[in-house]
């Protein structure tokens, strides 16, 4: 590795996006870049809906010393992202840094490299439909099995998978009777997947377990803020658990969203408390907080906040069940045309 590579600034630019997961991919792109080349910074930028855009890339870069970037479009296309927002953005950068030198390579363009990916692709073994996951046999056995040993005459065509799905990832027959819907709470989840809101988790574990293929050809992504630091401050500062501050700074992102709480009964009060007060309304909230403190009381008073809910009755839940139904209303979201389930 020479040493210009190795002090050489890279800004590897793409169009940015609404799903968490297509935006990953451009990171591990950068890393992967700077890895393989020994480059001394191979920085991220985003256009559109995601940080750090470019101007904030640049500052970043300019902090750390780097006055000479090389631009990376990681476009296909040589559209007007390329020809038009991208020098717009390089005059705003140099006007605000004194000194810095940029200077742009072709976009990904036409590649015979490129050729031989398609090709790979085309040629792949298993294939799915629109992005979704393909069932695995031993999952659409499982199914079947459920569906021979369930009753399932109480449910609606829309309530019912919600509910299969449950059962499989709990292998426990008894969530049939213990999980309630109120009136249009399926529709309404289904309806803000559709639209690209948000889901917001009180824990990790769920943002983990949601299927992000699942949601990527809607644009929602899944956010959760119990790790962050901000809220840990918050938490001390206010006596709260960390679950509940997490609403607290999710709030502002909570209108029309869907809301996963699956292991904080506090976060789901503190959730009730915002919107009693005022605040923000999901589109649906998702309360199943499981355990022997608070969790009984938080699902009651869900029940009564007419907020549009699928809840567990009693101490039964967690974070499995929470991940099992959003999983579930992405499917419906996914098969639901003109109205109907097929």
């Amino acid at each position: 590795m020479s040493d210009a590579r190795g002090s050489k600034a890279v800004l590897l630019l793409g169009h940015g996006s609404k799903a968490d997961e297509a935006n990953e991919t451009l990171r591990r792109i950068a890393k992967a870049v700077k890895e393989a080349g020994g480059y001394g910074i191979v920085q991220p930028a985003f256009l559109q809906m995601e940080s750090p855009d470019f101007q904030e890339a640049v500052d970043m870069m300019v902090g750390r010393g780097f006055t000479d970037i090389t631009v990376m479009p990681y476009f296909l296309y040589m559209g007007l992202h390329v020809t038009k927002d991208l020098p717009d953005e390089i005059e705003r950068a140099k006007t605000r840094h004194k000194g810095l030198r940029i200077s742009v390579k072709d976009n990904l363009g036409f590649h015979e490299k490129l050729v031989d990916i398609t090709i790979e692709r085309i040629e792949a073994g298993a294939t799915r439909d629109a992005g979704v996951p393909s069932q695995h046999p031993i999952e659409k056995e499982s199914f079947r099995i459920l569906s021979s040993e369930m009753d399932d005459s109480a449910f609606s065509s829309l309530e019912l998978p919600i509910i299969k799905r449950v059962v499989h990832s709990t292998a426990d027959f008894e969530y049939k009777d213990h999980v309630g819907f109120s009136p249009g709470a399926v529709e309404a989840g289904i309806e803000a997947l559709r639209a690209g809101r948000d889901i917001i988790t009180d824990v990790r574990m769920i943002e983990a377990g949601i299927s992000k293929a699942r949601l990527t050809p809607f644009g929602s992504a899944v956010r959760c803020f119990s790790s962050d630091r901000d809220v840990a401050v918050i938490a001390e500062k206010e006596g709260l658990t960390k679950t509940a501050a997490s609403m607290r700074k999710a709030s502002k992102r909570m209108d029309g969203s869907i809301v996963a709480i699956g292991n904080a009964p506090t976060a789901l009060q503190e959730l009730l408390k915002i919107v009693k007060e005022g605040g923000p309304r999901p589109a649906l909230v998702i309360g199943v907080p499981v355990g022997f403190v608070g969790a009984v009381e938080s699902k009651e008073e869900l029940a009564k906040s007419g907020i549009p809910h699928i809840l567990t009755r009693g101490r039964k839940g967690g974070s499995t069940v929470a991940v099992a139904i959003v999983n579930a209303l992405a499917i419906l979201a996914s098969e639901l045309v003109e109205g109907s389930v097929k």
